[in-house]
């Protein structure tokens, strides 16, 4: 079929639709290690990558001072899951692990919103190289880190610890959901899950557009382009039981955001806001 096409389609409209992917996007791996060679995402494209959300960031971050503030489905779920934390803390500090948070958009989104008497300890988790280029927007309220177990331990008492479609593209997602359900945290928010409906995991590749990865328009100076990530579908029954060990599930959103077709695999999106089962506020 892709010969077929690549044969009878004029080279431009070929290239413009990059038809060639087809024959990937929808191909399993047994493993994440085998996804993230099928890959081959380059150090120069994750510094371009990182790049861009940085400068998103930046550029969001301005718009929330000169305009309306827009919340949309996903960024409200995020919302929601602070209000607890608030309303149960006397001491109107809140202290938040967002695992996964980029360069901290939900913080400043949130900031935007919430009353200034609230005070945030917001410590965003990430890979070492997003923290690297995220370390210019901290404040008083916000960090970064790279490791998250030691976030976790050096945190006296976390009130939330919010995660919105992470799960899907670290390397070791049994580890990572361990060392979230093990946190001791009040309150979790797990946005934007991808998971599968077989007993078994999932691995494959996202292929997305630079311009879709942050939030905006993708900046000036850069162009646009296919790049691609392993990615992790988490078998939904080990995940529920897993989250049923320590946690009682509150709320479940529709969100289906962070999945995408695989193969004749059927994968299932949505949000889910966890209470510890042993915290009494």
């Amino acid at each position: 079929m892709i010969k077929f096409i690549k044969k009878y389609i004029h080279p431009k409209i070929y290239k413009l639709f990059d038809f060639s992917r087809i024959a990937y996007m929808n191909k399993v791996y047994s493993t994440y290690d085998e996804a993230a060679k099928a890959c081959g995402l380059t150090p120069y494209q994750e510094d371009e990558l990182i790049q861009v959300i940085l400068l998103k960031t930046k550029n969001f971050i301005q718009k929330l001072e000169t305009d309306t503030i827009s919340v949309w489905p996903t960024a409200a779920y995020s919302k929601i899951s602070i209000i607890n934390p608030i309303i149960e803390n006397k001491k109107e500090m809140i202290n938040v692990i967002d695992f996964g948070g980029a360069c901290g958009a939900h913080y400043f989104h949130l900031r935007k919103i919430i009353n200034e008497k609230v005070k945030f300890n917001w410590v965003v988790v990430e890979t070492s190289k997003m923290v690297d280029y995220a370390k210019e927007l901290e404040n008083e309220e916000l960090s970064f880190s790279n490791n998250l177990e030691k976030t976790i331990n050096d945190m006296s008492e976390i009130d939330l610890l919010h995660t919105s479609g992470t799960l899907q593209c670290v390397d070791y997602p049994h580890k990572y959901l361990a060392t979230i359900l093990n946190s001791g945290s009040k309150w979790i928010l797990f946005n934007r899950l991808g998971l599968n409906t077989s007993p078994s995991d999932v691995f494959t590749v996202l292929y997305t557009k630079l311009s879709w990865n942050g939030i905006g328009e993708l900046p000036e100076g850069f162009s646009d382009k296919w790049i691609s990530y392993p990615f992790a579908y988490l078998s939904e029954k080990y995940f529920i039981n897993e989250v049923k060990k320590n946690y009682k599930i509150v709320a479940k959103y529709e969100e289906s955001s962070g999945t995408h077709k695989v193969n004749k695999i059927e994968t299932i999106g949505y949000g889910l806001l966890c209470k510890l089962k042993d915290y009494v506020a």
